[in-house]
């Protein structure tokens, strides 16, 4: 049974387990159904507050408007005109209308769990046993820090900036319970004091947090219990901020926040160790080795909005030219090196990456038993259905689930499985920092592992075995393998949701931001002797983001009702 079974069962059998939402969100509000003693005095009630917090994470990665946020930027764009990520690219979000504000949501969820740490962990859970109600507390405190630490870091994310000083801030800390007497003016914390809030709050949940959870295992740590947090989970936490907080947006490049981001890095690779086998299906597969931490759904969401045309979803998701052409050949060389690569303009996809044939479906791919046709006049054209034709001559492949039907009369959905964090990540993050710190090739600190050596585990699980291209950059220094750096993590990462922010964070340049958008026209020509088809390139639409998107803003409302409260610089 995984976590969403069990909110199935909880939430359902206990239908009020958090508390509600208030109109401010320094002040819990005791539900109105029941006391705050029954709240505490009903283990169920109080272990409810956590899953609610574990509820409230996203269990799929295209919940911006039903779009990926990858489609906000140079990776991809969707056919779906009026989604919020149009907003965002186009320049049209502003401070009272964000779609990336988590700020309300996130505070209702600290404060909650703020309440459970005052109050949650003195009630007894399970009196027949103290041993194991020990175990019980101390994963749920574990749990409670490492949910306290999830929705700090998505203030961090989505919200932390530049006041007009240039000082980089944060969001107000909250560690405890305030109640309404105290009418708190809390500003917002630094940068700085808000990763070491995260920090420390991750150090707490993974001291009291098990690794994994597997059968056999007591019931505390069992298999019943995947899909709750884990130790490696809130290091992996704990390496994703230390990453942000060494990257130009919010330090000045400090060799130091580097060194010590790669250390954040290996720690969990040590953990974990090499990178499991992984094939295209991974996300569909409950016992996937890949996952760190994971959510889960069982529908045909995904597919409905993305399959092609003939497959009877909305192609909503269009890869562009952008993403296509950042994937290496099979032998690891770009495209652009054609005489090493081996290119061939006139067959585009042949001999590619096998990381591009798992992520976009291109003209002539095969797909559940079907050759997709992208040409002008196909049946996935504008010819068949204007609203649901790719605007860039690609839809999207991964996360599909070819299981999953669509058809009327014979549809099936199938298990999909949200990674909140994969162990590719850490190796991605390991590689970025160590050669910002140290450079491709060194070792000072004796971790035993090197940059270069990470992005060779990371594109040798991929299925590139030839390590020449990354070994030539790699003898060309740091700036260099930066790049490469850069792309394998726009591709290894790709549709989940890491690009915007990684654009952001390293300080890209405007016009990277707004870079065009490319596709391709494929047209079918007939003559007496065969039938071809010939690949046009085109533009398919610019951006319109200012300089001061490389930060989010603070919720408008925030900054009226407190004067405490500054709003990022341009915002």
């Amino acid at each position: 049974m995984i976590l969403k079974h069990i909110y199935k069962t909880l939430f359902f059998a206990v239908p009020m387990l958090w508390l509600n939402a208030c109109s401010d969100y320094f002040e819990p509000e005791p539900d109105k159904n029941r006391t705050e003693e029954q709240i505490w005095s009903i283990p169920d009630y109080a272990e409810g507050i956590l899953l609610s917090a574990y509820k409230e994470m996203p269990d799929m990665y295209n919940t911006y408007g039903g779009d990926f946020l990858d489609c906000a930027t140079d990776n991809a764009t969707s056919n779906n005109y009026g989604s919020s990520m149009v907003k965002l690219r186009y320049g049209g979000w502003s401070s009272n209308s964000n779609p990336l504000d988590v700020w309300t949501t996130s505070y209702n969820q600290i404060r909650n769990i703020n309440l459970f740490i005052q109050n949650g962990l003195d009630i007894t859970y399970v009196d027949y046993n103290e041993e194991i109600d020990q175990d019980r507390k101390e994963r749920l405190k574990g749990e409670a820090y490492f949910l306290r630490a999830w929705y700090q870091w998505l203030l961090l994310q989505n919200h932390a900036g530049p006041d007009n000083n240039g000082t980089i801030l944060g969001y107000p800390i909250l560690t405890r319970v305030y109640t309404q007497n105290e009418e708190p003016k809390l500003t917002r914390n630094t940068y700085d004091e808000c990763i070491q809030q995260i920090f420390d709050d991750c150090d707490t949940a993974a001291l009291y947090l098990p690794q994994e959870y597997v059968k056999g295992a007591p019931d505390e740590i069992n298999h019943n219990q995947v899909g709750r947090a884990t130790s490696i989970a809130a290091l992996a936490l704990k390496s994703r901020a230390a990453l942000y907080a060494a990257s130009p947006a919010f330090a000045m490049a400090e060799q130091k926040r580097w060194a010590d981001a790669a250390k954040e890095a290996k720690a969990v690779i040590d953990v974990i160790g090499t990178l499991p086998a992984i094939d295209e299906q991974y996300y569909n597969d409950a016992n996937s080795a890949e996952l760190i931490m994971r959510k889960y759904a069982f529908n045909r969401s995904l597919e409905v909005a993305n399959f092609p045309v003939v497959l009877f979803g909305k192609g909503r998701t269009n890869p562009s030219q952008n993403l296509v052409d950042a994937f290496p050949m099979a032998n690891g060389y770009p495209i652009t090196d054609a005489a090493n690569s081996g290119y061939d303009s006139n067959s585009p996809y042949l001999g590619r990456d096998p990381r591009f044939y798992r992520t976009i479906l291109y003209h002539g791919a095969m797909f559940k038993d079907s050759t997709i046709d992208l040409s002008t006049t196909g049946l996935n054209s504008e010819l068949v259905s204007p609203e649901r034709a790719s605007r860039t001559g690609y839809f999207l492949r991964k996360w599909m689930s070819a299981d999953v039907n669509l058809e009327v009369g014979n549809q099936k959905s199938d298990n999909h499985y949200f990674a909140l964090f994969r162990k590719v990540e850490m190796y991605l993050n390991y590689a970025e920092a160590a050669n910002e710190a140290w450079g491709p090739d060194a070792d000072p600190s004796g971790l035993g592992l090197t940059a270069r050596e990470a992005i060779n585990a990371v594109r040798n699980r991929a299925g590139i075995t030839s390590t020449a291209y990354v070994d030539q950059l790699a003898a060309q220094g740091p700036s260099v393998f930066r790049e490469l750096i850069h792309n394998e993590r726009r591709i290894e990462l790709s549709f989940e949701n890491h690009r915007f922010y990684d654009l952001r964070r390293w300080n890209s340049s405007i016009d990277q931001l707004n870079a065009t958008i490319r596709g391709v026209k494929i047209e079918r020509v007939v003559t007496d002797i065969d039938t071809s088809f010939q690949i046009h390139p085109i533009d398919v639409e610019t951006f319109n983001y200012e300089p001061h998107m490389f930060y989010g803003p603070v919720p408008f409302n925030e900054v009226l009702k407190s004067s405490e409260i500054v709003q990022n610089k341009g915002w």
